[in-house]
């Protein structure tokens, strides 16, 4: 098995060729894909990182930080960050994403409610109009059709930080629908022993990536995009990616 590695805010080598750090930012709290631990940034995308840089060698210095998702995202559409971490494929809503990396896993996406509050035969989003969902700030998880639903006042729609406090506000009754990933989701309920939350249906399968800025387009960035992205398509081709995510979730 793999033996798991806790992942250094910096990944820096002295045979460096860069100038300055390739700065890569993940989400703090979206277990167990991406966390933070003792002030170093952990979950399955910095195993993947991890690995990945390991095989391209010493050739970049690159830094990660876990952020809050809503702070990841404004420091790369600022220009403060090279790479968001884990981003679905959205180029309608990020615009200033200009390159996607291979995806090394996709997520299942689901719509999660109070008990008695929804069917599993609704479609989704059309038929939960009227009701008020708990999102991640941030996220778009939901979807394209579902926030111009919450534009045009179809949807009521409150933000809270992180995936566990979403879920324990369904379970009071704060809200009453949420749309997260079935792992991340799943993983508080059971480790939290939160009751009446049921998983009405499946949304959507979004495939994850590190969505690089659009503005960085020198030949560094092709380099580094070029070589991260073959590392982890051997990572996909050996077994690899499959054994970090068992290792992770403790499968």
């Amino acid at each position: 098995m793999l033996k798991r590695v806790i992942y250094a805010a910096t990944l820096a080598c002295a045979t460096a060729a860069t100038a300055a750090p390739i700065k890569l930012v993940q989400d703090e709290a979206y277990a167990p894909y991406m966390g933070l631990e003792n002030g170093q940034p952990t979950g399955i995308w910095a195993e993947f990182i991890d690995e990945a840089m390991s095989r391209v060698g010493g050739e970049y210095d690159v830094v990660v930080e876990a952020v809050p998702w809503s702070r990841a995202v404004n420091l790369v559409e600022s220009g403060q960050a090279h790479g968001l971490i884990g981003t679905y494929h959205r180029p309608d809503s990020r615009p200033w994403i200009g390159t996607y990396s291979t995806s090394p896993v996709t997520e299942k996406v689901s719509v999660y409610c109070r008990e008695g509050v929804a069917q599993s035969d609704w479609a989704y989003p059309a038929d939960f109009a009227g009701l008020t969902f708990g999102n991640n700030a941030g996220f778009g998880t939901p979807g394209k059709a579902f926030f111009e639903m919450v534009d045009a006042g179809s949807i009521t729609l409150q933000e809270a930080q992180t995936t566990e406090q979403n879920l324990k506000k369904l379970e009071k009754g704060r809200i009453d629908c949420y749309v997260q990933e079935q792992l991340a989701a799943e993983m508080v309920i059971n480790g939290k022993g939160l009751k009446g939350v049921v998983r009405v249906l499946d949304a959507s399968a979004e495939t994850a990536h590190i969505g690089f800025r659009a503005d960085w387009q020198d030949e560094e960035s092709k380099k580094f995009i070029a070589d991260f992205n073959a590392a982890l398509q051997s990572m996909m081709d050996d077994g690899t990616v499959a054994e970090i995510v068992s290792a992770t979730v403790g499968g």
